[in-house]
C-alpha cells in the first residue's frame, strides 16, 4: 500500500534571542496570582478592613492642592485603558523602526500586555467595590464598579515599565529605566490613592500580579518572538538563530581483509597400544 509523500514546513531553529525566564513560568505565576486573588475575595467580606482604609484616603484629600490635582489628573489619563495601550504602541514602534530592534520591540509588546493582562484578570475575579466617593469632599474623577482590587494604572505602570526594562536589559540604561519606570509605577499608585478611587491595599496586590503577568509574558514571547522573526524575516544585531545541530554520521567500518582459504587435510593422530599375550 503506498502512502502519499510528506511535506515538512520550514522551522526555525535555535535562536539567540531570550528573555530571562521561569523553569515553571505557567504554574509559579498562576499561584501568586490564585493566592493575591483569594486576599482581595477575603477583603470583600471584610468592611473593617475597608473602614481603615478609607480614613488613608481621607487623609490624603486633606492635603489636596492644584498642582497635586493636574498631576494626578495626568497620571490618570496617561495609564487608563486608551493611554496604556497608546503608551505600548509608541515605545513598540520606536524600538522597532528607530532603534531597529524588532525582536525586542515584539517581546517588549508581549510582555507588557500580559503584565496588564493578568491584573485585569485578577480584578474581575475578586470583584471588590471602589471606594466611596461621598466619603471625600469633592472628587475629582467619579469610578463606580466591582473592579478596584488590584490597581489597574498601577499594573499597567508596572508591566510597562518592566517590560521596557527587558527590552534594553543588554544596554548600560536598563538601571536607569528600570529605576524610572518604578519610580512612575510608585507615583501612578499613589495617584489612585490621592484621587480615592482606589485602596491602598489595591495599589499594593498590582506588584506580585502584574509580575506574575511579566513571568508569563516571558514564557510565551520566548515561544513567539523567533517564530515571528523567522517568519517575517526580522533582522536584528545579536539576534539569531544557531546552526542546526546535526548528528554525525558514522563511519563505514573498514572491511577485512580477505584471509587466503588453503585446503587443509586434517590429520588424525593414532595411539598404537601393546597388549600383553
Amino acid at each position: 500500500m503506498a502512502f502519499p509523500a510528506q511535506h515538512s514546513s520550514p522551522r526555525p531553529a535555535r535562536s539567540t534571542w531570550s528573555l530571562p525566564q521561569l523553569h515553571q513560568w505557567v504554574v509559579v505565576p498562576f499561584i501568586v496570582v490564585l493566592a493575591t486573588a483569594t486576599v482581595g475575595r477575603l477583603l470583600v467580606y471584610s468592611p473593617g478592613i475597608a473602614a481603615r482604609e478609607t480614613e488613608v484616603l481621607q487623609r490624603l484629600d486633606v492635603a489636596r492642592s492644584g498642582a497635586l490635582d493636574l498631576g494626578a489628573l495626568a497620571l490618570h489619563h496617561a495609564f487608563s485603558t486608551p493611554g496604556a495601550f497608546a503608551v505600548i504602541v509608541a515605545l513598540t514602534a520606536w524600538l522597532a523602526r528607530s532603534r531597529r530592534r524588532p525582536w525586542d520591540a515584539a517581546g517588549f509588546a508581549v510582555t507588557a500586555l500580559c503584565g496588564w493582562g493578568a491584573v485585569a484578570v485578577a480584578k474581575v475575579a475578586v470583584g471588590r467595590s471602589r471606594p466611596d466617593a461621598a466619603t471625600l469632599t469633592e472628587p475629582l474623577v467619579l469610578v463606580d464598579g466591582i473592579t478596584s482590587f488590584p490597581s489597574g494604572h498601577t499594573g499597567a505602570a508596572l508591566a510597562i515599565a518592566a517590560a521596557f526594562c527587558l527590552a534594553v536589559r543588554r544596554s548600560g540604561r536598563a538601571p536607569a529605566v528600570l529605576a524610572t519606570g518604578v519610580g512612575v509605577a510608585a507615583l501612578v499608585g499613589v495617584s489612585r490613592l490621592y484621587l480615592g478611587v482606589h485602596y491602598p491595599l489595591d495599589v499594593l496586590a498590582s506588584f506580585p500580579v502584574a509580575w506574575a503577568g511579566l513571568a508569563v509574558g516571558c514564557g510565551l514571547a520566548n515561544l513567539l518572538v523567533p517564530a515571528l522573526a523567522f517568519g517575517f524575516g526580522w533582522q536584528q544585531e545579536g539576534a539569531e538563530w544557531d546552526a542546526v545541530e546535526q548528528a554525525p554520521e558514522e563511519e563505514p567500518a573498514p572491511e577485512e581483509e580477505a584471509r587466503p582459504v588453503t585446503n587443509r587435510i586434517p590429520v588424525v593422530a593414532r595411539r598404537s597400544g601393546h597388549h600383553a599375550a
